[in-house]
């Protein structure tokens, strides 16, 4: 990327973006509000937000701002065996550019730019790809179209400078979620065992996996559309199956098994 020296960054706005992206905490709004704020720093028509696992491979589908369903489909499809940018610039380190990448007076005549990008309005790129510690994270395309403005070298060193915090909260949110997933198959494992050691009814197993998630009766109640009293009843039968007296001792039984 060229030398931006000469650039007036706005860095009270730079350092919003990393306090209000900073403080998302899970996973599955990461990237939308990611791109929603960026749009604030960056303007953009369209945009997409693409999540990778450790095999680089596309992890649920991803976040785009006027991208469309079909449009998507049709990319994952076929048009990315065309997509001569992705060739070029797909899992680098620097922020990249279409107008830098391509000869346009040549690539506006080919079939991935007529038939896909053009039809809709995504006449201008940038994006960049975000790695930490060399692995592929995720990677941001922003798009605009012919009547607006080329994206600016500034533009590109916004992006520079916000994806080191996008890793470092991508990373932290990826093993969040990775952990949690962990914590949910050892609960349901834990919940079927248990319900299957001490003959527990389709009922009482909903009651006990909602104590075991940490809910108190009135929550229990407000889940399963039942009355606190009915709750107190299922659990009476749970602790006389279990031959426990408590909550407490029922949590340390069934993890203990």
């Amino acid at each position: 990327m060229q030398n931006n020296s000469n650039y007036k960054i706005d860095w009270e706005n730079i350092f919003e973006f990393i306090y209000e992206t900073g403080k998302i905490t899970n996973l599955n709004n990461y990237s939308y509000y990611f791109l929603q704020k960026l749009n604030e720093l960056i303007p953009f028509y369209a945009a997409n937000f693409f999540l990778f696992d450790e095999n680089e491979e596309i992890v649920n589908s991803p976040v785009c701002f006027n991208v469309s369903e079909q449009n998507l489909t049709a990319y994952n499809n076929y048009y990315y065996k065309i997509d001569s940018i992705r060739e070029i610039a797909f899992n680098k380190i620097e922020p990249s550019r279409s107008s830098d990448l391509m000869d346009y007076t040549k690539w506006v005549n080919t079939e991935y730019f007529t038939d896909f990008l053009g039809k809709n309005h995504l006449y201008y790129s940038c994006g960049i790809d975000i790695h930490h510690q060399k692995r592929l994270l995720g990677t941001i395309s922003l798009f605009r179209d012919q009547n607006d403005n080329d994206f600016s070298l500034k533009d590109l060193l916004y992006l520079k400078l916000i994806s080191q915090q996008c890793s470092n909260q991508l990373n932290k949110l990826i093993i969040i979620n990775n952990l949690e997933i962990k914590i949910q198959k050892n609960r349901s494992q834990v919940l079927d065992n248990t319900s299957h050691k001490f003959q527990l009814t389709e009922r009482e197993k909903e009651v006990l996996k909602l104590l075991i998630e940490g809910k108190n009766n009135q929550e229990i109640a407000q889940n399963l559309f039942i009355s606190i009293n009915t709750v107190k009843k299922h659990l009476s039968h749970i602790f006389n199956k279990t031959e426990v007296n408590s909550r407490t001792e029922l949590v340390s039984l069934i993890f203990r098994h």
